[in-house]
């Protein structure tokens, strides 16, 4: 059956190139090399200036700005991303949530779509992993908060991450090679290589990790290979290809007390230890986009994706997952004249074997469930962009969504189950230009998000628990530009959240992990500024409100929802001349979350300082240290949302990094 899928998503991406004319041959792509692209890839600078044509809260962050320093987790590629709260609980694994999206999910992702090169990278069924990301082969990443997602036909909550790979047509150098080490036994080895020929270019990279981890049972062993080759079809035609293969082995340290936390950091569960808790994966993408330009300014982009991927995960029970997610999409842009328009269909289906064992040490017991999950998606959308009076512009758009869940039991017949989800979600904005680089924007975004297949098949509730589709509508009014020495990027969104999916911890009578609320509030602010104050020295500040809370709940009243922090503050300093830069940062909550819905246990409240720097010692060689938490503030990176403190267990929290250092040198020729 994997096989058949496999070769139905390779053949549907050998389809767009076929149907061209068979007189493609060897021709010149007459673009520099750069930060511009192709037609396939567009580079940094088109996504940037794309950026400004969007109604919402939206940011282009370049890659330099993470890979400068140690950067393996969401975290440490979105620190300067306001809107978006990413907290590393071990190794790549993060709570990531824009606007509060899948805030109380206490694994992977939820509320999110992500995408690689424009492409679906999220499992059919709306649920995310991070293992996969290697973020030493990105070469910028997209974050489209909210309603501004639909311009790849998301409509989620928080919205959509792009993250772009590089071609050779966007790397200056033919080959990288890149040595990093440091704190916990670390060693990461990466090379890369890119090459454009006549008419045609290739880009390759792999990446070797190994670290022992800060705490006990969170060491990890990962191999990587990315590779893109893209060929030209003829002046107005290019097709690419991408290959992805990941092969991770990465142990599991689990959740401990609030207390342990913050004063035996290395501690874990003993069951952790005796269980081997890991979370392994053996993965490989391929997909292929084709891009097609035609006269007065349409352009089309089709194409399509397979992932098949092996999960073997010791926890509470041994869980086997094998799962195969295929789909294609087709965009339709038109840029021209007063219309800025784009139509779009993205098909997605994925099949999951789930299976699950006794835990025994690590090993396969006596198997325990076998179930089939199969998720079935179409996205029809739409955006249309009016220049109707001089720096006037007014955005509508629309989502039609369709989802299917499906569930068949191989040990009980009874539980065999069956639903469909389906939604309109409508979005409406004006923007005004003040002059080329700056804009001021509002928009209404309607959002929707169907239960994934760890919300619909819990416990022992027989067949699908009764989960709705959850719903929102998003107010925003914002600004973002730059003045002379300054830069800004400022969002206010008020958001009404309807059904919101929220994890509440399972007690005897209710073997189930989610319930939907019945309505809840998400607000906040969003800000991010720079000031460039001389040549060499400049500042960034980046500041977060979550105001997230129940509307009038049944049990919680008007409660602020558990899972983040009401403030987060990111303050760094850079000064940078003739190849030297140093650039301190800290990070400081003032006031702590609550980890309880009840509103009876908080978090804590750390102040975090780091500092990165780097010497560029010839123009192909260069270094960088990477130092974190200089003062080795003990604090919680991130913890599991739980109902009512005082009367159910609190071992929920992850611990942060301690004192550690990391350094590196990157060969370019």
């Amino acid at each position: 059956m994997k096989t058949a899928f496999f070769g139905g998503a390779l053949c549907a991406s050998l389809l767009a190139t076929t149907a061209l004319p068979a007189y493609a041959q060897s021709m010149t792509i007459n673009v520099p090399i750069g930060q511009h692209g192709t037609m396939t890839a567009p580079g940094t600078m088109a996504a940037q200036e794309s950026l400004k044509k969007i109604p919402g809260g939206a940011d282009v962050v370049p890659a330099k700005e993470f890979q400068e320093g140690y950067a393996l987790s969401m975290k440490d590629m979105l620190a300067s991303t306001p809107g978006v709260l990413a907290q590393p609980r071990w190794g790549e694994e993060s709570r990531l949530s824009i606007r509060g999206s899948g805030l109380s999910r206490s694994f992977h992702l939820r509320g999110i779509t992500l995408l690689q090169d424009g492409i679906p990278f999220t499992f059919a069924d709306g649920s995310g992993d991070f293992q996969e990301i290697d973020p030493l082969i990105l070469q910028h990443v997209e974050v489209y908060r909210g309603g501004q997602g639909l311009r790849y036909g998301a409509a989620t909550l928080g919205g959509a991450i792009n993250m772009v790979t590089p071609t050779a047509y966007t790397t200056p150098h033919t080959v990288l090679l890149r040595a990093e080490g440091g704190s916990h036994e670390t060693l990461r080895l990466h090379a890369q290589t890119a090459k454009v020929f006549n008419g045609a270019d290739i880009f390759a990279a792999t990446t070797r990790t190994l670290s022992d981890g800060f705490r006990r049972q969170s060491e990890q062993s990962n191999k990587r290979f990315s590779a893109n080759a893209g060929m030209a079809l003829g002046p107005d035609a290019e097709t690419r290809f991408y290959l992805s293969w990941n092969d991770l082995e990465q142990e599991v340290p689990g959740t401990i007390s609030k207390s342990d936390a913050l004063n035996n950091p290395e501690n874990v569960p003993a069951i952790n230890m005796t269980g081997d808790y890991a979370r392994n994966i053996k993965s490989l993408r391929v997909a292929n986009k084709t891009a097609f330009r035609f006269d007065n300014g349409w352009k089309l982009e089709a194409g399509a994706y397979a992932n098949d991927k092996v999960l073997y995960h010791p926890i509470f029970q041994v869980i086997d997952q094998d799962s195969m997610d295929v789909g294609t999409f087709t965009r339709l842009e038109r840029d021209y004249g007063p219309h800025d328009f784009t139509l779009g269909l993205n098909l997605g289906r994925g099949i999951n074997d789930a299976k699950r064992y006794v835990n025994n040490a690590g090993g396969r017991g006596a198997l325990t469930a076998n179930g089939k999950q199969t998720a079935k998606n179409i996205e029809l959308y739409g955006e249309n962009r009016w220049n109707f009076a001089p720096s006037w512009f007014f955005i509508t758009g629309l989502q039609a969504n369709f989802s299917k869940r499906d569930y068949e039991d191989h040990l009980n017949a009874a539980n065999d189950a069956d639903t469909i989800y389906k939604s309109l979600n409508p979005k409406i904005g004006l923007m005004y230009k003040l002059d080329s680089d700056s804009e001021i924007y509002t928009s209404l975004t309607r959002s929707s998000e169907p239960p994934t297949f760890s919300e619909l098949v819990q416990g022992a509730i027989v067949g699908f628990v009764p989960v709705d589709l959850q719903t929102a509508w998003t107010a925003e009014i914002g600004t973002r530009g730059k003045s002379g020495a300054f830069s800004w990027d400022a969002t206010l969104y008020h958001a009404r959240v309807k059904n919101e999916l929220l994890n509440f911890t399972v007690t005897p009578d209710v073997p189930a992990a989610t319930f939907n609320a019945d309505e809840t509030i998400h607000q906040g602010i969003e800000l991010g500024a720079g000031f460039q104050a001389t040549d060499t020295v400049s500042f960034q500040g980046v500041y977060t409100l979550n105001d997230f809370s129940f509307d009038g709940d049944a049990q919680f009243g008007d409660n602020d929802l558990a899972g983040a922090p009401p403030h987060q503050i990111r303050l760094s300093a850079r000064y940078e001349k003739n190849g030297f830069h140093i650039e301190p940062n800290v990070e400081w909550t003032p006031q702590a979350a609550w980890v309880d819905y009840a509103n009876t246990l908080k978090s804590d409240t750390p102040v975090i300082v780091g500092v990165k720097t780097g010497w560029d010692i010839t123009e192909n060689a260069s270094i960088f240290l990477d130092a974190r938490n200089l003062t080795d503030e003990e604090n919680i990176a991130s913890f599991s949302t739980i109902t009512d403190a005082r009367v159910v267990g609190q071992n929920v929290f992850y611990p942060g990094e301690g004192r550690s250092v990391y350094g590196g040198i990157v060969l370019k020729f």
